[in-house]
């Protein structure tokens, strides 16, 4: 009976975790490329601050070129030593657990949590701050804060509460809005493209400061 009633268990929870798998389905490739590209870079803004204080295009191209072998290629091969050697869910808070103590594996944490809400609260001001200038009355409070609290609060986060799937795909089809309009832009341009304007530098202009900080700054995830 003790046997039986074993077997019986383990079927049970073989069949709930199938359901499981099938309610919870694993995100698939397009998606996954669409949350890293806006995790790590969420469209080409910034580019035009390397070029203001790089005193012209050739600086911000060489840091375009240079960077990522200095400090993109490390940073991804450190991450994914790390990864691999705790394939857990917890990434750099389990890392800072095994080398320090539970009180800085919190305040990894934390912090990291605090500095994206931080950071997220951003985006839903830049989306009113463009959609301003074609809708003025998003220039208002009255119709500003309600918007940026829908926005934020509200569908937001029903997208975080549905789930990684329709996080997913709320990324994909994002990610196609927000690229469209340059690959648009791209192909209208192709008739002025001057490479002559690919190698204008000037020296009196370069802030060096802002041009570092512009750098690291498209380089960080």
């Amino acid at each position: 009976m003790g046997v039986e009633a074993n077997k019986q268990t383990i079927l049970s929870n073989d069949q709930k975790n199938t359901t499981y798998k099938k309610s919870n389905p694993k995100l698939t490739l397009l998606p996954r490329i669409a949350l890293i590209f806006y995790k790590v870079s969420g469209g080409p803004f910034g580019v035009e601050d390397s070029v203001k204080s790089g005193g012209g295009a050739l600086l911000s191209l060489l840091g375009f070129l240079i960077f990522p072998i200095f400090w993109s290629i490390p940073e991804a091969l450190i991450t994914a030593e790390l990864a691999t050697s705790f394939p857990e869910n917890g990434s750099y808070v389990i890392w800072i657990l095994s080398t320090f103590d539970p009180f800085w594996g919190f305040q990894e944490g934390f912090w990291k949590w605090f500095s994206g809400v931080m950071d997220n609260t951003l985006y839903p001001v830049l989306f009113l701050d463009y959609l301003k200038q074609s809708l003025p009355i998003f220039d208002q409070l009255y119709a500003r804060i309600p918007t940026f609290l829908a926005i934020y609060t509200i569908l937001l986060t029903h997208l975080n509460y549905r789930g990684l799937h329709i996080v997913g795909f709320s990324a994909v089809l994002l990610g196609s809005c927000s690229l469209l309009p340059f690959a648009v832009m791209g192909i209208l341009s192709i008739p002025k493209i001057r490479p002559k304007r690919w190698i204008t530098l000037d020296f009196k202009k370069v802030q060096w400061k802002g041009y570092f900080n512009s750098m690291f700054w498209n380089f960080t995830s």
